[in-house]
């Protein structure tokens, strides 16, 4: 009994040192090219652990396996077709971008995982759900996830494409140059991989998978990730000169910190019950 306590103790202290460390990063933004893949590295890791320890680890690949398959095919029709997303390509000379491979960058589907884990257990936190979904929450928890992840995409892409050049929008569009079909393309993108990840779980998993009683701070680490990459935009964005970057801020500060506020109460809540 003694060396579970310890190893658990031990699996916490790694996961938050490893959040501070993303918070740090998201403050004061690495400026050497060549390091950038940590910026994705650093939360899939995070994201790992803590889902290891949520849904196991035979489950936490398969959910990771389904967000990297919808979300690369989504890239490569988006890329190839502009059907999804817009017409838009990656620009092969923005190192943050890594190697393209027929045309999508493999290192997204970092972000992909990352922002999905933690857009769907924050979703499950503000639904009180946290096992096997039942009711409403069936369909609730997917969509309200796809809303944070698409309200996640719309604090950073204007910032991404027309300031960094990570990627380039044919057309341009009325989001601060971004298309509409971009913020379409994501929930609906993201929906379906929420919808597949819940019908998995549902035939596939069982209730003893599931981490029995999550404690209050173990919930809190996913809320701690959203919130320091949205302050992370906000104390980079708010003071910059260009609108579209204090526009940013102002979308990162309301856009995602009300499922933060939200889900945060919502573990105040349960826990007195």
């Amino acid at each position: 009994m003694k060396s579970s306590l310890n190893k658990l103790s031990r699996s916490t202290y790694i996961r938050w040192i490893i959040l501070f460390f993303i918070a740090a990063t998201n403050i004061w933004a690495l400026k050497n090219p060549g390091l950038s893949f940590i910026v994705f590295l650093a939360p899939l890791i995070f994201v790992l652990l803590h889902s290891f320890k949520l849904f196991g680890k035979k489950h936490t690949f398969m959910i990771f396996g389904i967000i990297i398959l919808v979300s690369f095919t989504a890239e490569y029709l988006g890329v190839h077709t502009g059907r999804v997303f817009g017409p838009y390509y990656y620009n092969p000379s923005a190192k943050v971008n890594g190697f393209l491979w027929a045309g999508v960058p493999p290192l997204v589907t970092f972000s992909y995982i990352s922002m999905g884990y933690c857009s769907y257990v924050l979703s499950r936190i503000i639904f009180g759900k946290l096992g096997k979904l039942t009711g409403s929450a069936i369909a609730g928890v997917p969509i309200v996830a796809a809303m944070i992840m698409t309200m996640w995409d719309m604090s950073f892409d204007p910032i991404a494409s027309y300031v960094n050049k990570i990627y380039t929008w044919y057309e341009g569009g009325a989001y601060f140059g971004v298309p509409f079909r971009n913020f379409t393309g994501w929930f609906l993108e993201s929906l379906i991989f929420f919808l597949i990840i819940g019908v998995y779980l549902k035939f596939f998993a069982k209730a003893k998978d599931y981490l029995a009683k999550p404690s209050r701070l173990f919930l809190a680490e996913v809320i701690f990730l959203v919130a320091a990459n949205a302050f992370g935009t906000l104390s980079h964005e708010f003071s910059s000169p260009t609108m579209i970057q204090q526009s940013m801020a102002i979308v990162a500060l309301f856009g995602l910190g009300m499922p933060v506020v939200i889900a945060s109460f919502r573990l105040l809540d349960a826990n007195k019950k």
